[in-house]
């Protein structure tokens, strides 16, 4: 059980990292806030603030969900070569070690993220799914989507 405990906070310490997705941004006659996916868009900038973001519930589920069956899959993988290895006790430590800095680094980005989550579940707003196409559309906003890694997000100067 708690193996899969590990599993679901280092996804979701992956997905608010933004280690790997995609960033969205949009052109158009307005000021428009940037989205990000991973690979469902689960995440919006905030227009008032340089350090505020807006969460979509369905779309950070999905996407936990998503690079957990995809971490899983790698520590059976792994873990599988270790027992195929005649240096198990090396491998197995390096792997350990591999685990406990991926938990690390996932419990700092929920901090930091949550720290930085906008103002929760305000009247008339829609924390649940994020619609880009439909805001784009009723914004008259052209958005174009571009793969990222390593997004490292840029105080304000």
């Amino acid at each position: 059980m708690i193996k899969y405990i590990i599993i679901i906070v280092i996804a979701t310490g992956i997905v608010l990292s933004l280690i790997f997705g995609i960033e969205y941004s949009c052109q158009g006659k307005e000021v428009f806030p940037t989205y990000f996916g991973s690979p469902f868009i689960f995440k919006k900038t905030s227009l008032g603030s340089s350090m505020e973001f807006f969460y979509s519930v369905s779309g950070l589920i999905v996407n936990i969900i998503i690079w957990s069956i995809l971490i899983t899959w790698i520590n059976r993988l792994a873990l599988r070569l270790i027992q195929k290895s005649r240096l198990k006790f090396i491998f197995y430590s390096i792997y350990k070690t591999v685990v406990v800095l991926l938990l690390l680094f996932s419990i700092l980005n929920i901090i930091i993220d949550s720290s930085l989550m906008g103002n929760g579940f305000q009247k008339g707003l829609n924390y649940w799914y994020i619609d880009l196409d439909k805001e784009a559309e009723d914004w008259e906003m052209n958005c174009d989507g571009k793969w990222i890694l390593l997004k490292v997000n840029k105080l304000p100067a």
